[in-house]
């Protein structure tokens, strides 16, 4: 197995989580005040961007297509994650 085959489904997951965790926690801040959440969200979510690629470019030595699968996963594990919460959880705003 290649290295990129065991980073796809921990990248995947691992932004499901995150993603599920984000949404929680915007969720939370958002029934206190819904600019909080709006701008913690969005400052949390630029922080796990920024820390997953430069720790990516730390521990991988990946090609560009290679970079363009673990993105892909990382994208679409997130938005499986937000979108999942979204669907379940209603916040009380």
């Amino acid at each position: 197995m290649t290295e990129l085959t065991l980073w796809l489904p921990a990248v995947l997951m691992g932004n499901l989580v995150l993603g599920v965790l984000l949404m929680l926690g915007v969720f939370s801040f958002m029934e206190r005040r819904i600019s909080l959440g709006a701008f913690a969200g969005i400052a949390t979510g630029t922080g796990l961007v920024y820390g997953q690629a430069t720790l990516g470019e730390r521990l991988l030595q990946v090609t560009v297509a290679d970079m363009k699968l673990l993105v892909i996963a990382a994208a679409l594990g997130a938005v499986l994650g937000v979108v999942g919460t979204v669907l379940v959880v209603e916040p009380d705003l």
